[in-house]
């Protein structure tokens, strides 16, 4: 057998990828158990949130603005039928989020705020991850993902939230029709402390073969120069602090924990909503 032979294909490369990646989150499963009743968790990081944001502001007060990545111009990335991004510009620095355009009468849009480092997000994700995933895919609702990172200071000095969310901001810049099964891998293969407060950059890039990236080389360059750490700080600040929330009819004026999820403008609350899919049922029945 000759070395072109021997070499792995790219579908054989792809498939190790996932085995990796698949790995890494049976690693990180064994080390705790999820709690998937996500209302207490959801509830006591609103207060999380509230006392984090002292440190966003001092934080994003000392990063000079930075541009953010194509195709999140609301600092979010629409996710519509084939799982396929809207593209919009790049906002340049010092650029307000302009929000996403309407859905057609109709079509649920669904806002998600997430911290990567936020267990509640995580568990929101491995209970709701697939239906979302089935509704964007059909063009039954779309999916819209904004990126926080104000739990910088809950990862040990590793500042993973901001280092996750600019791995996915390079998703969305680099290879936008692929974020969301890669913000589903980074969700499902959260870091659990105190065994481990972070995934490394090597471990991320994993991810994203994984998810199937186009431009992996560029999308590692850019994990590694963390080319919108200061966008996705900003993007905190104006969704945390300064407002307004960057979502079409939002009802909220600011986020103050993750997830945060808003249908149409109007925010889900599972301890007084329930399941989601009912909440987005009762949306469609009453217009």
């Amino acid at each position: 057998m000759n070395a072109a032979e021997s070499k792995p294909t790219k579908n054989q490369k792809r498939q190790e990828a996932r085995d990796k990646a698949r790995a890494l989150r049976e690693e990180q499963s064994k080390k705790s158990k999820r709690n998937k009743v996500i209302i207490q968790s959801s509830l006591a990081l609103g207060v999380i949130g509230v006392i984090a944001l002292v440190t966003v502001l001092i934080i994003s007060s000392l990063r000079p603005p930075g541009p953010g990545p194509a195709n999140m111009q609301s600092d979010g990335i629409k996710i519509g039928q084939g799982l396929i991004a809207e593209r919009t510009p790049a906002l340049l620095p010092d650029e307000l989020p302009v929000p996403s355009e309407p859905n057609a009468n109709g079509v649920p849009a669904i806002n998600i705020f997430v911290d990567y480092s936020c267990p509640a997000c995580a568990q929101f994700e491995s209970v709701y991850g697939e239906l979302l995933r089935t509704w964007a895919d059909s063009g039954t609702a779309t999916v819209e993902y904004h990126i926080l990172s104000f739990r910088d200071a809950q990862t040990a000095g590793t500042r993973y939230a901001t280092r996750a969310g600019n791995s996915a901001a390079c998703v969305a810049e680099f290879s936008p029709d692929t974020f969301f099964t890669y913000n589903d891998l980074l969700l499902r293969s959260q870091p659990l402390p105190p065994a481990s407060y972070e995934l490394t950059d090597d471990q991320m890039v994993q991810l994203a073969e994984a998810a199937g990236v186009q431009n992996l080389e560029q999308v590692e360059a850019c994990i590694a120069d963390e080319t919108f750490s200061n966008w996705v700080s900003q993007a905190t600040a104006r969704a945390m602090s300064t407002g307004p929330v960057p979502v079409r009819d939002s009802e909220i004026p600011l986020v103050t924990g993750t997830p945060a999820v808003l249908v149409n403008g109007k925010q889900y609350k599972p301890d007084v909503h329930g399941d989601l899919a009912s909440f987005v049922a009762s949306l469609e029945e009453s217009e």
